[in-house]
């Protein structure tokens, strides 16, 4: 096993981690604009749709914007709006005032914010201690990982996507130099 590097790594300015939130949820717009609304809302084998995980990632940017400002993020005071995922028109309509809402995110006087959230099925609720850069770092992870459930979801269908649609930032950018290593 391999001992990790350390390295002094700058804390992110709030407007780089804003910044990557608006990208996230530009991907989800560009795929909603691409796919038709049957593709939209219709269940695959597993039981899910595209319009289920949006759902998911909109209701999480709307827990994260409606509490930071008071210093309290609740992640399973989601709506669990099923119009998200059914209609894609209430979808791009709540993509749009997610963006919006986070090109209003600014420095708050809190610095720490208490986030809770179910963790397991028996309901243990868990509170922790968090920033709110961290949960906006939380938040693009969270994105990724289901918009890579949703380009795999698209794919199935026939639509050719972005090849980075879906991607974690840091596999970019190690495809990109080990590309460019072997070119």
């Amino acid at each position: 096993m391999q001992a990790a590097r350390h390295q002094s790594i700058p804390i992110a300015p709030l407007g780089t981690l804003t910044n990557a939130c608006e990208s996230c949820v530009g991907q989800c717009q560009q795929i909603i604009e691409i796919i038709s609304a049957r593709v939209f809302s219709e269940k695959t084998v597993g039981g899910s749709s595209v319009g289920a995980h949006l759902r998911h990632i909109i209701e999480r940017f709307d827990c994260f914007l409606t509490g930071y400002s008071v210093g309290q993020i609740n992640y399973d005071l989601r709506r669990r709006d099923r119009q998200l995922e059914l209609n894609i028109e209430s979808a791009k309509e709540a993509l749009t005032a997610v963006a919006s809402g986070l090109s209003q995110v600014r420095e708050v006087d809190i610095k720490q914010l208490s986030v809770m959230e179910s963790v397991d099925e028996n309901g243990s609720v868990v509170a922790v201690d968090s920033t709110v850069e961290r949960e906006l770092m939380g938040l693009v992870s969270h994105t990724i990982h289901h918009l890579a459930i949703i380009v795999m979801l698209a794919k199935a269908q026939g639509y050719t996507l972005n090849e980075n649609l879906g991607k974690a930032p840091s596999t970019i950018i190690y495809e990109r130099q080990n590309h460019e290593d072997r070119a």
